[in-house]
């Protein structure tokens, strides 16, 4: 597990950039999901208008290319390596299960991007735990 903890605007910004030093380390695009749980992605947007559902769908089946999700669409799905883009709650309320589902999503390396002593108040002493044993990026 990798954090880099960065504020909520900046969340999306250095995810995207954690994409391409995934690359750069050799994992495939088709390993990589990046999830949101404020926002949804602007990549995720342009999917959906583009392709359609269908299409988008059918893209993260495939697993061919990196994919752009929000949290609560990803829900019972898995990726080899997430990162989750923590760019802050359309409802603050739900946000505990968000940050739970986004967590527990990667099968090998999650890496969490997002405003750190936040996560771990909304997320309780089980994810400030897990943070601290987090390589820091």
């Amino acid at each position: 597990m990798r954090i880099l903890d960065v504020p909520y605007e900046r969340a999306i910004g250095e995810a995207d950039d954690m994409v391409d030093t995934l690359l750069e380390e050799g994992w495939l695009p088709g390993q990589i999901a990046l999830l949101a749980t404020g926002s949804r992605h602007q990549l995720q947007v342009e999917l959906v208008d583009g392709a359609g559902h269908d299409g988008y769908w059918d893209g993260f089946f495939a697993g061919e290319e990196v994919f752009w999700a929000h949290v609560l669409g990803f829900k019972g799905l898995e990726r080899t390596v997430v990162i989750l883009a923590v760019n802050g709650f359309r409802e603050i309320e739900r946000a505990r299960t968000l940050l739970y589902t986004g967590l527990s999503r990667a099968r090998v390396l999650l890496v969490v991007v997002g405003p750190r002593a936040e996560i771990e108040r909304i997320g309780g002493d089980g994810v400030r735990k897990r943070l601290e044993r987090a390589q820091v990026v």
